[in-house]
């Protein structure tokens, strides 16, 4: 007579079918017919994925060579980094830049007098003047961006700059200075750059 034997195991279903008979010459088709008819009722196979070997199972295999389904969810550490992401490359929204009383007039070297002899003609070596100028006249640093524009308005040069502290950043990755929260201040390299303006080798 038929033997069958179902094992299911962790989701999965394995069905194995021995049959062993005596039969008559004229009964073989029939149960032939019969068998092929029970294995097309058979549920349809389906697609597992390995599981990795626990290292508690013998050999390394996953307790009897049992396979069960793996499914990935995203670890919390890669959640973080990708929120982390989203917020550095939010875009920074500058703060609109205010006239400063400060005096630019008095002493040896008026301000309107130091921009003229420097004649700068870029945004960077505009606001390396205005640090230079408030360090060496105004013993002043560091500067901001409304130190920038306060000079800006009165040179008269162009103030359709969006983010005024933009340019001390900038100068600060080129070397030329120290940019912080606070300010820029400018170093020895900014200094230089300055001095060598309007003597035409700037």
């Amino acid at each position: 007579m038929a033997a069958k034997t179902v094992v299911k195991r962790s989701g999965s279903k394995i069905r194995f079918v021995m049959l062993e008979a005596d039969l008559a010459d004229g009964d073989l088709t029939e149960i032939t017919q019969a068998i092929s008819s029970a294995l097309k009722q058979s549920s349809p196979a389906q697609r597992l994925i390995a599981a990795p070997a626990r290292p508690d199972a013998e050999g390394g295999k996953n307790g009897a060579g049992v396979v069960d389904e793996v499914e990935h969810e995203p670890e919390v550490e890669e959640i973080e980094e990708v929120e982390e992401t989203a917020r550095a490359t939010k875009p920074r929204k500058p703060t609109i830049p205010k006239i400063l009383e400060v005096d630019l007039k008095s002493g040896e070297m008026p301000f309107d007098d130091f921009a003229a002899k420097k004649v700068p003609n870029s945004d960077l070596k505009r606001h390396l003047v205005v640090a230079y100028w408030f360090k060496k006249y105004r013993d002043i640093q560091p500067v901001t961006g409304d130190h920038a524009f306060t000079c800006y308005k009165k040179a008269g040069w162009p103030t359709t700059i969006a983010d005024f502290s933009q340019p001390f950043r900038d100068l600060g990755r080129a070397h030329k200075g120290d940019f912080k929260a606070k300010g820029f201040t400018i170093n020895q390299f900014g200094e230089d750059t300055v001095e060598k303006m309007g003597s035409g080798s700037d």
